[in-house]
């Protein structure tokens, strides 16, 4: 017997055409088979992070990756990524910047205002200021989960990118909501998690982090994308959205070969004689 089971004899197959499965199967179906495609896109984003300011870039190659993978397209790492990084560079770039300098801000509010509070005894007034700097660092960080998909995606000026997306996390609170309590569940499992293995904060973030943390948002995100820029596009010009032909009955009479995935009958392995000793 097999240590893995009994490779004689053949299964039922895949069906093509079979239902697509609910959206948390086929996040954690697709995660696991890109598992470690995804480890080594999470280890080429974060090296091209490191000069800082190519942040943008780096983040709209792993994103045209994510992306691939999500709508289950082929996808080479390497290509797809240079792709993603190289196309969208003009306007990656000063949205990372836009990125460093809101998320900074909001991050000295959170850290001065508490302090002018207690210093002035104006309470009120800095501790409003704190509320409004959080409100404002959710909303761009939601609005990140949009602007890259759209980059990678869609023909736009950067401004109008940025309207879309601001619209688009107004229409998909509920779902960025989900994002961001399942980033708040990973980065304090990261965090937590430090206390007993110091190294481990070194090492997730250029192997896992952010390539996962990645995948969700795109994940969640890009059906909204699709629902609410992209199909009006193609509606408007009496056209199908490409992006959905996976999801088309297959038809026989374009195949050169007919699919027999969920159709063929196990083969029988060969009979063991017994010898005679």
């Amino acid at each position: 017997m097999a240590l893995f089971g009994d490779y004689t004899k053949a299964g039922p197959g895949v069906d093509k055409n079979a239902p697509q499965k609910k959206p948390f199967f086929r996040f954690i179906e697709l995660y696991f088979r890109k598992f470690w495609k995804l480890i080594g896109l999470n280890f080429l984003t974060f090296l091209c992070c490191l000069p800082i300011i190519t942040i943008g870039p780096a983040i709209a190659g792993m994103t045209k990756v994510l992306k691939l993978y999500s709508l289950e397209r082929p996808c080479d790492v390497l290509s797809d990524f240079w792709n993603g990084f190289s196309k969208n560079f003009k306007q990656a770039f000063p949205v990372g910047l836009i990125d460093l300098l809101v998320f900074s801000g909001v991050v000295m509010g959170l850290r001065m205002y508490p302090q002018m509070a207690e210093s002035t005894g104006n309470t009120v007034f800095y501790y409003a200021l704190s509320i409004i700097s959080a409100i404002l660092g959710f909303t761009f960080l939601m609005m990140n989960f949009y602007i890259f998909p759209m980059l990678v995606s869609v023909d736009l000026p950067l401004a109008d990118i940025l309207k879309n997306s601001f619209y688009l996390t107004c229409l998909g609170l509920k779902t960025n909501i989900i994002t961001l309590l399942i980033y708040a569940l990973v980065l304090g499992l990261t965090f937590v998690s430090t206390v007993f293995v110091s190294i481990l904060n070194i090492v997730a973030v250029p192997i896992f982090i952010l390539s996962f943390l990645g995948y969700v948002s795109v994940f969640n995100s890009y059906p909204i994308i699709q629902k609410y820029v992209i199909d009006p596009y193609y509606e408007q010009r009496g056209e199908d959205n490409p992006e959905y032909d996976y999801l088309k009955p297959l038809d026989p009479e374009d195949s050169v070969f007919v699919d027999m995935g969920g159709k063929e009958a196990p083969i029988e392995g060969r009979k063991k004689h017994k010898t005679i000793s």
